[in-house]
């Protein structure tokens, strides 16, 4: 049944392909996806698996505390050794609004790396906010400037923040969308500082963390480790092995859910030797049968979705013939078989073959001896149901070597065949019929001088 299930799914898949931009093929689920946006890419090869309304303007919750986490990371070296005091005023706004916190106080004096773990993990609120007052220089708006700058920088065109966790949305002119969050989770993720990146991989997979002693939490819980006062830990359902819904691939990224944000979360996936990040945005603020926002839902079924159907192939053979070309000017051959010069690794559904996708030649009529093996000839473009997947270069199988002969006539014929000798000729025509036409001329005159001569000596 499982198999029928798969097979039928493929079959759906390659019947109802859609077109979200250029140079992305993107495949639509055989499920109902109760999220309003979805953008979801195979890092392995760039392509976008799934899409749906990935620029739309949206609330994005907390996952805003990935912008407020990659500015700490660029910002502050030591985060372990930069000490911070919880400034009093920052937690005004969320009393009384039942906001998800990480349990630091008034006051508290913390470190920049509980800070981190406190926004990635339990997405404490009031830990977003003392990283923003401290970064704006006691300033939250100034540094909600530098969040949407820097998102801007990334590539983020409709995307505009003015609070560094995500309690606010639209009516605070708080947004961004699916595209632009995947764009700032890959940032991260795939940040080119390697601290940087190690270090938001680690906060953002870690299922539990355990805050110090403070001068505000002087005890320390059963079972906390020497020097630590309570553990913190993920909000993440994918990446619980209690969860109905854990995946062992999945590490990161955030968690994010308010009544006008729905549930949403960005996460990570390898299984199989591939990755996956799919940002899943606007899942009705409900939960399912089992107690889990439905943000978790829509991701547990899309990876199983992707990884049971899909896969990244080769879509050409590098050592199998796929076209040829005439050749001109050789003794050898009148034609000269092309390969590609690339396997073009590729995301494929399993259930394709070489018939499924379309190959498009860019080639020549012709090409001249001499040829070298490996010589670039033309190009193959190869697409799925329409949609561009990539293009190779085509190159010679063989050396062609050149006939001087052949060369040499061919060159002669071209030349009697060129537009330069028919116009030559032409003028050839034209000059010698002048010449014919004066010298006829001359003649003619000739014969009337010597008839008149003769005529006057007879008188």
């Amino acid at each position: 049944m499982k198999k029928l299930c798969s097979l039928m799914a493929g079959l759906v898949l390659l019947c109802c392909l859609v077109v979200p931009g250029a140079q992305a093929v993107t495949f639509t689920p055989n499920f109902e996806v109760s999220a309003e946006s979805v953008y979801m890419v195979n890092m392995d090869t760039g392509v976008v698996l799934y899409e749906k309304n990935a620029h739309e303007k949206r609330a994005p919750a907390s996952l805003t505390k990935i912008m407020t986490t990659f500015l700490l990371l660029e910002n502050v070296q030591d985060l372990a050794g930069t000490q911070l005091t919880a400034p009093g005023y920052i937690f005004d706004e969320l009393y009384g609004m039942n906001a998800s916190h990480a349990d630091i106080r008034p006051y508290e004096e913390v470190n920049c790396e509980s800070l981190l773990y406190a926004m990635m993990l339990p997405s404490g609120n009031e830990a977003a906010s003392i990283v923003a007052d401290y970064l704006g220089g006691g300033s939250i708006p100034a540094f909600c400037e530098k969040m949407t700058l820097r998102a801007k920088e990334l590539g983020c065109e409709d995307t505009n923040f003015t609070n560094p966790h995500g309690l606010y949305g639209m009516e605070k002119d708080h947004y961004t969308t699916a595209y632009d969050m995947y764009l700032i989770a890959k940032a991260c993720w795939y940040h080119e500082d390697e601290t940087v990146r190690e270090t938001f991989r680690a906060a953002a997979s870690a299922t539990e963390y355990w805050m110090p002693l403070s001068n505000k939490h002087t005890t320390a819980d059963p079972g906390a480790p020497e020097g630590k006062s309570y553990a913190i830990r993920t909000t993440n359902a994918l990446m619980r092995t209690t969860s109905d819904y854990y995946l062992p691939g999945v590490a990161g990224i955030k968690t994010g859910s308010t009544p006008e944000a729905g549930y949403n979360l960005i996460s990570t996936c390898t299984m199989n030797g591939e990755t996956y990040l799919l940002v899943v945005m606007g899942t009705p603020y409900e939960t399912d049968e089992m107690g889990y926002g439905l943000a978790f839902r829509d991701s547990y079924n899309l990876y199983n979705w992707a990884y049971e159907n899909f896969s990244v192939r080769p879509a050409l053979d590098t050592g199998v013939d796929i076209t040829e070309v005439k050749v001109k000017y050789s003794s050898q051959t009148d034609t000269l078989m092309l390969r590609p010069a690339d396997d073009l690794m590729t995301l494929l559904p399993n259930e394709s073959d070489e018939t499924t996708v379309n190959k498009t030649f860019d080639l020549p009529e012709a090409v001249s001896a001499p040829i070298a093996q490996g010589d670039v000839v033309g190009t193959v473009t190869l697409s799925l149901a329409g949609e561009t997947i990539g293009m190779v270069d085509l190159v010679a199988t063989k050396d062609v070597e050149r006939d001087n002969l052949l060369f040499v006539m061919d060159k002669i014929g071209e030349f009697f065949s060129s537009l330069y000798f028919k116009v030559l000729f032409i003028l050839v025509l034209i000059t010698l019929g002048i010449y014919l036409a004066v010298v006829i001329s001359i003649n003619n005159r000739n014969k009337k001088r010597r008839k008149v001569n003769r005529t006057g000596r007879r008188f």
